[in-house]
């Protein structure tokens, strides 16, 4: 029996038999005459060189209802930014690739700094931002679809799933987030099975009643990078350079947007992507680092609620999280066993203990500078303070493309 539950704080929609992706597709292009879409694609130049890529590029070329497709390329030199540019050329839409590393960015990052924005702090975060910026320069575009690129089963109906709750007029939702189950032979998603669910359950048993907690807690999958939304919410928004991206931003998009037009859509039945490490002796990268700025971020945006947080308050968060965290390997256990798939119990305490780690630095960091790195700007407040940016941004992109 198919999933048709609703949560009741925001709209779930799910996937219900199997809709002609033609079908879907035909609704999309008529859409498109009217309201523009464009998606972004943050991307290392090293995904070019994984079997991933390849199989995006392939199923975009049947894409027919993008006005643009935007890259945002990190850690290229001259020579892998042509490249990139040629890998490109093949889709049939327009296409403009933003070369972060390149001497006209450069330049531009450096003129934000010297007018007191944060933008120091690269990574996809960063990426992602500026290049929304580029976008939104463009004032004819309706919407703007965000997926990653190191998805190993990727097919074009995840966009057309995610995008189409934004753009189609007969629904009024401003925002959708993509979700799915990540399993294959086992189940994956540690961050969200063992560390965000727990932590967000944990924060809601000590806190009580909290409206913001509420709302984390009603998305399937928090931590997706996959996501769409309209310009004129994009324009007002603030990014988060760190890991802490995708809470920062349901954070930015729950001030932001009324809850009746923000919606979470099932854009595949499984996902599968490249898998990060996790080593407790390293906080400060992979999963730990991931888990830490999560955590970092709840705090920040708890902290800007009005929640006053203790040390009592964190001695008690770190034992109910492993309380929580048990309980959750247990249910997962259970549905591993029914379903036939493998479960090594004994690698998912160890990933909790680790957790507990990254939440117990997440902490001190939290204590030590409740204000952390700075989020960046929205869009808005740049163009404020300085009018013509994303005029020359758009030029020196398009000079780049030539």
């Amino acid at each position: 029996m198919a999933d048709f539950y609703q949560h009741g704080m925001i709209t779930t929609l799910q996937r219900l038999g199997e809709r002609p992706l033609a079908e879907l597709e035909t609704d999309l292009q008529a859409v498109a005459r009217k309201r523009n879409i464009a998606l972004l694609l943050p991307a290392l130049v090293s995904e070019f060189d994984t079997p991933s890529m390849p199989r995006i590029i392939a199923e975009l070329t049947g894409v027919r209802y993008l006005r643009r497709l935007v890259l945002s390329l990190d850690r290229a030199d001259k020579r892998q930014f042509s490249r990139v540019k040629k890998v490109l050329s093949v889709l049939p839409m327009e296409v403009r690739v933003v070369w972060h590393d390149g001497p006209r960015m450069k330049a531009l990052y450096k003129e934000l700094r010297a007018c007191d924005f944060s933008v120091d702090t690269p990574g996809k975060g960063r990426s992602v931002w500026m290049t929304l910026g580029y976008l939104l320069a463009d004032k004819n575009i309706y919407a703007i679809a965000l997926h990653d690129t190191d998805i190993i089963n990727y097919s074009r109906e995840m966009l057309a799933r995610l995008i189409y709750p934004v753009v189609q007029p007969a629904v009024d939702f401003e925002f959708s987030k993509g979700y799915y189950a990540r399993v294959t032979d086992r189940l994956y998603g540690r961050v969200t099975r063992l560390y965000y669910i727990p932590l967000i359950r944990t924060l809601k048993r000590i806190l009580e009643y909290n409206a913001f907690l509420e709302y984390l807690g009603n998305f399937r999958y928090a931590l997706s990078g996959e996501f769409a939304l309209v310009s004129s919410l994009a324009r007002g928004i603030r990014i988060s350079p760190t890991w802490g991206l995708e809470v920062s931003l349901l954070s930015e998009v729950y001030q932001r947007a009324s809850l009746n037009r923000i919606c979470q859509v099932e854009i595949s039945e499984t996902y599968e992507h490249k898998h990060r490490g996790m080593d407790r002796e390293k906080p400060d990268a992979g999963l730990v680092r991931m888990a830490k700025d999560i955590a970092e971020a709840l705090m920040r945006v708890l902290s800007q609620d009005g929640i006053v947080m203790s040390q009592a308050f964190f001695r008690t968060l770190y034992t109910a999280y492993i309380e929580e965290a048990r309980v959750a390997i247990e249910k997962y256990h259970a549905l591993s066993l029914l379903n036939g798939l493998y479960y090594d119990r004994h690698s998912e305490i160890e990933a909790t203990e680790t957790f507990v780690v990254a939440l117990q630095e997440a902490t001190k960091a939290f204590v030590a500078d409740p204000v952390g790195i700075p989020m960046m700007s929205a869009w808005v407040r740049i163009e404020a303070a300085i009018p013509d940016f994303g005029d020359r941004l758009t030029e020196a992109v398009e000079a780049d493309n030539r």
